[in-house]
């Protein structure tokens, strides 16, 4: 029986960017938007509206008058993982002519948005549990209203999808397999070179997290980048 840990950290900080020629303060590359890279603060840093909801009348569904939109932006944090750890076990049976692999993954120290029901709840027809299920818990409805409805001050209408903004903390069953070696008298039928094997694997078999999208990992395009959705 043997296990093979691995494991890493990752933290980095923007230390300068110059000075904005036109305001003369530190430039800032992306300001007003969600992305933003600010001295003192990570690469690609996270900045998303915040909002409070209170059931006020306790009947179990928020209104829009009953969730409430910041015009601020506040940072959120990382958009990437952080912390990457791996646990790979394997076990030798039958004088080794028979090897068992499990590997389970771990990510988290970062969030990402859930870009599924980001797009699908507030996009008419609005078909999600949080815009459709009276019975959904309010901090999801919260969500859908503070970006689908947003709060009205004076002029302007504020919304967020920062409930959409998550912790990308999940643990994964990453994969299991099983690696027979084949005897001899199995090579000549299928004339196989001596020490073949017969390998079967399973990938991705399952996941546990609070993510609410369908997979933490999941991304759209043919290039993985920061922002997955």
């Amino acid at each position: 029986w043997d296990v093979t840990l691995a494991g890493s950290h990752n933290s980095n900080v923007v230390v300068d960017l110059g000075i904005d020629p036109a305001s003369g303060k530190a430039r800032i590359i992306g300001a007003g938007g969600q992305t933003r890279q600010i001295k003192g603060y990570p690469l690609n840093s996270q900045w998303f509206r915040g909002y409070t909801f209170a059931d006020a009348n306790g009947d179990g569904v928020l209104q829009v008058s009953e969730v409430h939109v910041d015009s601020a932006f506040q940072f959120r944090g990382y958009n990437a993982a952080r912390d990457i750890f791996s646990i790979t076990s394997g076990f030798d049976l039958l004088n080794k002519k028979l090897r068992i692999n499990a590997m389970f993954d771990y990510k988290g120290g970062g969030n990402l948005i859930d870009g599924a029901n980001n797009f699908q709840c507030t996009t008419s027809p609005n078909a999600c549990r949080e815009t459709q299920d009276p019975t959904a818990p309010l901090w999801m409805q919260a969500r859908a209203i503070a970006k689908l409805y947003g709060t009205r001050i004076g002029a302007t209408t504020f919304k967020t999808s920062g409930g959409y903004f998550q912790s990308d903390q999940f643990w994964r069953f990453r994969e299991f397999s099983a690696v027979w070696q084949l005897p001899n008298a199995a090579l000549r039928p299928i004339r196989a070179d001596v020490g073949s094997s017969l390998v079967l694997a399973v990938r991705n078999i399952h996941w546990w997290g609070s993510f609410t999208g369908i997979d933490p990992e999941a991304n759209y395009g043919l290039n993985g980048s920061d922002s997955q959705n």
